[in-house]
């Protein structure tokens, strides 16, 4: 006891002013904590807000742009609900087995030509008349792709040469009975086929 009695001789007693620095250090010190136990807290509740917005755009469902079905047949399937990601649209199609080439128009435009050397005349000609209208059933270009319904194309893998591109321009009707024209060919096997220039086009 003696022992403890000595050493609070020893501590010597605090001034009014020792009182209040020691107070103002021991709010700085809870300040600082709080901060720091507040931060993690504060991105965690800013992570929450940021999912529950972020949610419906990931689960919200809806209907998906295009869809690409591979049927038992040997034929594909493209259903095209908007006219949006023409590159995801082709590398499905390569997935499928089919080198495309896609372009998605504005109204009242197409593709400034040549783009590429056709496998037919169908590609580069004003249309079919007189004696090569006989023949347009047995060009490959239509029979490679025919439009089915009015969201839907038909792709027939089996007229499609190696090394041939399928190409496809899509033109924006603005119409829901008719949302699109769809202009289809084959490039010739060993022709690149250019990107899309849009170019007006009244009819």
């Amino acid at each position: 006891m003696k022992a403890l009695d000595d050493m609070w001789q020893d501590v010597p007693v605090a001034s009014f002013e020792d009182l209040a620095g020691a107070r103002r250090r021991l709010m700085d010190g809870m300040r600082t904590r709080r901060r720091v136990l507040t931060a993690p807290r504060l991105l965690v509740a800013a992570g929450v807000a940021a999912a529950a917005v972020a949610a419906p755009l990931i689960a919200g469902g809806g209907t998906p742009a295009y869809a690409v079905t591979e049927n038992p047949d040997g034929t594909i399937t493209v259903v095209l609900n908007e006219m949006r990601d023409p590159e995801g649209l082709r590398a499905d199609l390569l997935a499928a087995g089919v080198t495309a080439d896609v372009s998605f128009l504005a109204p009242r435009t197409r593709c400034a030509d040549p783009r590429f050397e056709g496998t037919d005349p169908s590609y580069g000609s004003p249309g079919p008349t007189g004696a090569l209208r006989t023949g347009v059933e047995r060009w490959r270009s239509f029979q490679a792709t025919q439009v089915v319904d009015v969201h839907e194309i038909r792709i027939r893998p089996e007229f499609i040469r190696p090394g041939e591109t399928l190409v496809l321009e899509f033109r924006d009707n603005r119409n829901a009975q008719r949302p699109w024209t769809l202009g289809a060919w084959l490039a010739r096997a060993g022709s690149p086929v250019k990107p899309c220039t849009p170019v007006p086009d009244p009819a």
